[in-house]
């Protein structure tokens, strides 16, 4: 979900809607929206201001679906009209995008509507997604979009019915940020606005185990029947898969931290070695107050312990290496390696975006390089890159091994990606996102990791060159194996307009042309792909299900997508407005 830089590509010109127009589209649309919602949401409160469907009769609630769903297709039209009716206009590009960056106040548990059609019987469960929440807190405003107030939603499937709990995380963070009113002390990857100030006595007020430091809004995972929240740290919370609520912190029954413990990574990946389908591979990053020297910890997670982490290998690095994710074949583990340590001095009087230091790349070596760590604890490989090579990337496709070595595919980066320009008021500027300045080019990218230490790693470019690329996922029966076939979020779709989003599939064995879901100013979260149950079926036999903001009528549905043609077979809605989403899960049964 990192944004880099690149070379520049053309793009039409755009005007900006007026002030007095703007606030007129603005206005429209949000009257309509509230009307939609004045008639229901009274009568959907309850105690502590819990909102759901079983507090409606049936008659009210079909009158609430009913004006809602009048109402936004008003909005929508208002707010199109709005934005295209006259001189200075946005034009028809981007309309409702910068809605995925502000506050969405809405909460409530089990508001359900009948979808078009029925999804299919193996897709019944829920889709969970984390996004952003909300930008500010009494006096203060975040910077960086990243630092915002996490919120989860789950959509619960159920053949035609599916029912939409919203929940804001109650996280320490939020918790101490909404009793003093004001956003609180923790790690941010900026500044807020205005500056907090930490106490004289305590120039360290934002450092564990002053802070909470537990947004943990980027992914979930279930072990068991325990549902966990995560982001790039040792920290998971404990979430109560029916309301969403946090229940607290799951706190660790090992010693695998040590007195420095600075990462983890959001992106668990399931142990391709597990009997029980249910064990986990993630890592922890150590390091030390006055040497630099890190180890990463990568461990496995089980239901039958689920706060006890089992070391499984140590990889000694001269410097702190950051990873969002990794790739983990049937017999590997492989870390990319960064030409980047995250100064864990630095983050005790700057915020985080400052903390990734690059590192000299003046000859190759092993700060620019593929990690290979055998899950049977024997002795790993390094496979390092040419200099002109940096590995720079954000997510990973999938992971496996051939007759020569190791396959892994990864969303690559033209720069760091984590330490771009992540700020609200670049996501929010159409002139700067549409810049090459703003993201450049993810590219998905095969690097091939023989394990003959003389032969050198070769790569291949597997997406769009003319596209931004990210969020992908693949069939989950086939993590670990050979893929042919990977789904994911496009932004530049139509090479012009970074608000320009698409859902994609690519056959990366045929090379077929890639097919797309899209429509015009819609803005969909990442897919979670749920692969058919019927015997032999085919690897790009499923549904995708994903979330997606209509931006003319701010309003947010939930949508299933067959994902062999990447037609709609389902959609529901609308919803109240998701922000910008994160890591959407799939859980059969739940």
């Amino acid at each position: 979900m990192a944004l880099g830089g690149g070379p520049s590509r053309s793009h039409r010109r755009c005007h900006r809607l007026g002030r007095p127009r703007r606030a007129a589209a603005i206005g429209a649309a949000t009257d309509v929206k509230h009307a939609a919602l004045e008639a229901g949401v009274a009568a959907l409160v309850g105690v502590e201001g819990e909102v759901g469907y079983n507090l409606l009769p049936e008659s009210a609630y079909e009158e609430f679906v009913a004006g809602a769903a009048t109402a936004m297709r008003k909005a929508a039209a208002a707010a199109g009209a709005a934005a295209v009716g006259g001189e200075e206009v946005i034009g028809e590009e981007d309309v409702g995008y910068n809605l995925l960056f502000e506050t969405a106040h809405e909460e409530f548990g089990d508001w359900r509507l009948t979808a078009s059609h029925p999804f299919p019987p193996y897709v019944k469960g829920s889709f969970v997604i984390p996004s952003l929440g909300q930008f500010e807190m009494g006096d203060r405003r975040f910077v960086g979009f990243l630092d915002s107030f996490g919120k989860l939603q789950k959509f619960e499937i159920d053949g035609d019915q599916v029912s939409a709990t919203y929940r804001f995380m109650a996280t320490g963070f939020y918790n101490e940020s909404k009793k003093a009113n004001t956003i609180g002390p923790g790690l941010l990857f900026f500044e807020t606005e205005p500056p907090r100030e930490p106490p004289w006595y305590n120039p360290m007020a934002n450092i564990p185990p002053f802070a909470p430091n537990d947004n943990t809004f980027v992914n979930t995972i279930c072990i068991g029947d325990r549902m966990l929240a995560l982001t790039d740290s040792d920290v998971m919370l404990v979430i109560d898969p029916k309301t969403l609520r946090v229940l607290g912190d799951n706190a660790w029954e090992d010693d695998l931290k040590e007195a420095v413990c600075y990462t983890g990574s959001a992106h668990p990946l399931p142990d391709p070695r597990s009997v029980s389908g249910d064990d986990w591979i993630d890592f922890i990053g150590n390091t030390g107050f006055l040497s630099e020297e890190s180890t990463l910890r990568i461990f496995k997670l089980g239901a039958d312990s689920p706060q006890l982490r089992h070391s499984v290998a140590d990889v000694k690095m001269e410097t702190p290496p950051y990873l969002h994710s990794f790739g983990l074949s049937e017999s590997y583990c492989v870390l990319p390696r960064m030409p980047v340590k995250f100064s864990t001095h630095s983050v005790l009087h700057e915020p985080m975006a400052h903390a990734f230091k690059p590192l000299d790349m003046t000859k190759e070596g092993v700060q620019n390089a593929f990690y290979i760590v055998p899950l049977n604890g024997s002795r790993g490989i390094v496979k390092t890159l040419p200099i002109d090579q940096p590995i720079w990337y954000t997510h990973t496709v999938n992971t496996y091994e051939n007759s020569s070595g190791v396959v892994i595919d990864l969303i690559t980066t033209p720069k760091n990606p984590f330490a771009g320009d992540l700020t609200l008021q670049t996501a929010k500027n159409k002139q700067k996102r549409d810049s090459a300045g703003f993201v450049g080019q993810n590219l998905v990218k095969r690097f091939l990791l023989p394990l003959d230490s003389d032969t050198p790693v070769t790569t291949e470019l597997l997406s769009d060159p003319d596209t931004y690329t990210d969020f992908p996922r693949v069939n989950p029966k086939y993590r670990s194996r050979k893929h042919c076939f990977y789904w994911a979020i496009e932004w530049y779709s139509d090479s012009q307009n970074f608000a320009s989003m698409a859902v994609v599939k690519y056959d990366v064995c045929t090379g077929e042309r890639k097919r797309v879901w899209s429509r015009k100013n819609w803005y969909p979260s990442e897919v979670a792909m749920v692969p058919s149950d019927r015997e032999g079926a085919a690897e790009d036999e499923g549904v995708l299900l994903f979330v997606a903001l209509d931006g003319a009528a701010d309003a947010s549905y939930f949508i299933g997508v067959d994902a062999s043609s990447m037609e709609t077979i389902s959609e529901v809605g609308p919803f109240p407005r998701i922000g910008f989403t994160t890591h959407g899960e799939f859980y059969p049964g739940l």
